[in-house]
Order: structure tokens, then sequence, then C-alpha cells
């Protein structure tokens, strides 16, 4: 009866974190008990944006009770700080913990075991936003071609050796005009489906290397440029199999027009949760303007997270002053925004398992 008990709490841990679609963070607690001794078992997991946790005693068993709450967590919380080194003055800024940590690295560089150390050790999951600039014309077809095999069985297998949860977003925003990656710069309408190829060529390395730990991330510019009939979000999908969670990119530029958080962003998210994948917000900010209030721009962008977007699971804050002034610290108020607005227990800083 130990081992039945034991053997079903693992299969309905397993059953809940398999599914792609997001869920609340549900806690479970079951006890069965007798006037005799007694063993209990404790299993507890937490994936992005569902955590189970299960603690079963039993013996001869002649009583159970079960008890359940539910907390809900709406989506984790992320920044690009513009340097690991940062991380702890941008926590305090916001005085919360970063449940994702993202960086950028391109394709001259191995798996940064130290840096994702680094991470580990704020507390944070490690986002490696992994960008193939490599010496050739035809970028997706050398991918697919096996140019760069090597270098990309090693990376997988070193991420393998690390062990622990790394997400990683591979050739995002493919959908633009200003990456080499991207369609418009691999044929047209023909690189959509090279940027397919190329995504599950390098996949299919990863998992011949059994690096699980990887988690990945297709991530699409919230708008597609050009705007092309072959150049949509549905054209460049790997599959269901190949995809962990979906990431929107997206910024308010304040150049001719003032964007809010939904303008920007809910065309493709109504678009993309078809998918049944988790979302992220994978990139987000907004500039500052003379007429208009980042502050204000912030408190509503979290508002609709939290209310009109419920699929969302993570959102990641890039903060770098670079084409436009895109960092909390643009001004007081807007560093009291963003601090105030994570402050809702809807955001968590808690570092996800999976």
């Amino acid at each position: 009866m130990q081992i039945f008990l034991l053997l079903f709490s693992l299969i309905f841990i397993l059953g809940c974190n398999s599914g792609v679609t997001p869920a609340p963070i549900t806690t479970t607690t079951t006890t069965t008990s007798t006037s005799t001794s007694t063993s209990s078992t404790s299993l507890t997991s937490t994936s992005l944006g569902t955590s189970t946790s299960t603690t079963s005693s039993s013996t001869s068993t002649t009583t159970t009770t079960t008890s359940t709450t539910t907390t809900t967590i709406g989506c984790y919380i992320g920044a690009y700080v513009n340097g690991l080194s940062n991380t702890n003055s941008f926590e305090a800024l916001i005085d919360k913990n970063l449940a994702i940590n993202m960086w950028y690295i391109d394709w001259n560089t191995n798996f940064p075991t130290a840096n994702c150390n680094l991470v580990k050790s704020y507390g944070n999951a490690p986002m490696i936003v992994w960008e193939p600039f490599i010496n050739t014309t035809n970028t997706l077809e050398a991918i697919d071609n096996g140019n760069y095999d090597v270098y990309i069985a090693q990376f997988a297998q070193d991420a393998k050796t690390w062990g622990d949860l790394v997400y990683l977003r591979f050739g995002h925003e493919m959908n633009g005009n200003w990456y080499p990656w991207d369609g418009a710069n691999n044929g047209g309408a023909l690189g959509p489906a090279k940027y397919i190829l190329a995504w599950k060529h390098i996949h299919d390395i990863f998992t011949a290397n059994n690096a699980t730990n990887v988690k990945w991330v297709w991530s699409v510019n919230q708008a597609s440029w050009p705007n092309e009939a072959w150049n949509t979000f549905d054209a460049y999908y790997p599959g269901t199999n190949y995809v962990d969670y979906i990431g929107i990119d997206g910024y308010n530029w304040a150049q001719g027009s003032w964007q809010t958080f939904d303008e920007i962003f809910s065309t493709a998210y109504n678009s993309l949760n078809s998918y049944n994948k988790p979302l992220m917000i994978a990139e987000f900010s907004s500039a500052t303007d003379e007429t208009y209030s980042k502050a204000d721009w912030i408190t509503n962008a979290f508002s609709e997270i939290k209310s009109n977007y419920p699929l969302v699971k993570a959102v990641i804050w890039f903060n770098e002053k670079k084409e436009r002034d895109w960092r909390i610290q643009s001004s007081a108020n807007t560093t009291t925004a963003f601090k105030n607005a994570v402050s809702d227990s809807y955001f968590s800083g808690d570092k996800p398992l999976n």
C-alpha cells in the first residue's frame, strides 16, 4: 500500500506539471494516519506558474484527510539589467528578487557556465538570448547545413553538465528585418521555412545530448516587419514539440505616437495564445516623453498584465539606456512606479524550477 500511494502521488504530480496550459500555484497536502506507526514522503515541484507540494503518510491506512489551498501567482518578474553585476542594485531598487535574469550572447561564446552560476547565486533562473551573429550571408542555411554542429553540440553538452534550469531564446524577433537570422534577410518568403529548419536542427542536437534542463523560448516581435503575407507568426512556428514557452517582444518607442501596453501586445497575445503554451513578455519597456508619463505607462502595463493577460507567466523588463532610455531609473517617478507595481503579490520573484 505504501508503494502504491507513493506511485500514485508521483504520477499525479508529473501529470500536473506536464500540461502546457498555465495554471495557478496549487498546494495540496494529503495526510493519512492510523493509531500505529507511519512513514511519510514529501514531493515538491514548481513550474512556470504551477507549484505542487504533496505530503503523504501511510501505514495499513484506516483514515485519510485531505486539505487543498490554492494561491494564484500570475507571472514571474524578470529583467535584463545590462550586466549581471547590476543585479543586486536593480533588485534593491524594486525591493524584490528577480525570478529570471536575462542576458545576450553571440555564437563566439561558449555556454556561459560562470554567468549561470552567478545568476543562480542571486536566486534567479538564467535566460540566455542566443544570437547567431556568424560570418555568413546565409545564416539559417549555414546552421541547417551543419556548419556549426560542433559548436552547438558542445554548447548543449556544457548546458547539460551545468544541470540546472536555463531558458534559451534562440534567434528572437525572427519576424523583423534587423537581424541576420530573420526571414527578411534569409530569402524573404523563403525565410520562415529556413528558420524552422535551423531551429529544429539545433533543438535536435540538444535532444541528442540529453540537455533536458534547457527550456526553449520561441520569441517573436509583437509586429512583423515587413508586414507581408509570408511574414506571419505562424510561418515561423517550429511546432509544439520544439517549443516550451512563447515570448513576445515589444516597446513603447514614443516616436510619433504613444502606445499603451495593450496597444502594443494585445494583437500578438490573442494570436499566440492558441498554441496552448505558457507565454512570456520576453522584452518590454517604455521610452520617456515630454507629453506623456512613463510612470503612468508602467503602472498601467502591470495592471493590464494582471487583469487581461492571464496566460502571461513571466515578464522581462529591458533596463538599458540604448536607442531610448528604457531604464526604470530614467526618473524617480518611474523607479517608484515600477517598485509599486511589482510589489503586488501577483508578481513573483521566486525562482522557477522548470
